[in-house]
């Protein structure tokens, strides 16, 4: 079992050959992929009309598409058909390879299908730790934003919330590029907000924000896709930092609940 390994599962639909591609491009570590289909699609009946019948064609050939754009990247493919869209033939297929590869990374693309499968595919997706990506018409795919910590995590340590506040109004927004803020500047606008630092039962520890305490928080929020950082190449050794859409994301929700119960917003929030 290699801790490399990462699988990209799919619910079938008939463009799902369109969006592929873009999606190795985003997932670029992708090693399987596996396509979830309904047997219907895989089940010819006199009952169908030529309607259906095209309909199950054009799944069938865009699953071939995929597979043959796998295979020309040197990435594993292969099938699995469920009856129906029940969960359980949904989760134990899932569960099934989970089982066979539990330190692989997982990925889903639930744009197509039909509603059961996908939403099965999501819901799985949260059990695994997986994240999930749609594409709507010509639109390029985009990361379903799932929390990957309970929204109590932020209020926790005021510390959170101001340095997602300085890397959010760091933002110009209309703005392709997000703009990076350096580690010295981040770590010295967040110490100016002069809020003591918690001791580990959650108690002010009475003493200023130091490096490592601030490292150690950045490291939580960079584990739960709240911020992103990169190497900084104008100062070797350096990092930049910005925030991402789940961050914005989380500020955002915050927001709105501190609003509505009138509690007083946390420093750097508005």
């Amino acid at each position: 079992m290699d801790p490399g390994e990462h699988f990209l599962i799919i619910s079938a639909g008939d463009s799902i050959h369109k969006t592929y591609p873009a999606l190795l491009l985003e997932l670029c570590s992708v090693t399987h992929t596996i396509v979830f289909a309904e047997k219907e699609v895989y089940t010819n009946s006199a009952r169908d009309d030529a309607r259906k019948r095209m309909w199950k064609c054009d799944i069938r050939n865009a699953v071939d598409e995929v597979n043959a754009i796998a295979v020309s990247r040197n990435i594993s493919c292969s099938l699995v058909t469920i009856d129906g869209a029940a969960f359980d033939a949904i989760r134990d297929p899932v569960l099934g390879i989970f089982s066979d590869h539990p330190e692989a990374r997982y990925s889903f693309d639930i744009s197509a299908g039909p509603k059961r499968l996908s939403l099965g595919l999501f819901s799985m997706a949260l059990w695994v730790e997986g994240d999930c990506y749609y594409a709507f018409g010509n639109s390029p795919p985009r990361r379903v934003p799932v929390p990957t910590l309970p929204m109590k995590f932020l209020p926790a340590n005021p510390h959170n919330l101001v340095i997602l506040a300085i890397l959010f109004r760091g933002q110009v927004h209309g703005r392709k590029n997000t703009l990076l803020i350096p580690e010295e500047t981040l770590f010295s606008e967040t110490r100016a907000w002069q809020i003591p630092v918690q001791s580990p039962d959650g108690d002010p520890a009475g003493h200023e924000l130091s490096f490592e305490n601030f490292s150690s928080i950045l490291a939580h929020l960079i584990s739960g896709n709240l911020v992103r950082h990169e190497s900084d190449p104008a100062h070797e050794g350096g990092k930049l930092y910005s925030i991402t859409p789940d961050g914005e994301l989380a500020l955002i929700v915050y927001s709105a609940r501190i609003k509505k119960r009138g509690v007083t917003p946390a420093p750097g929030l508005t």
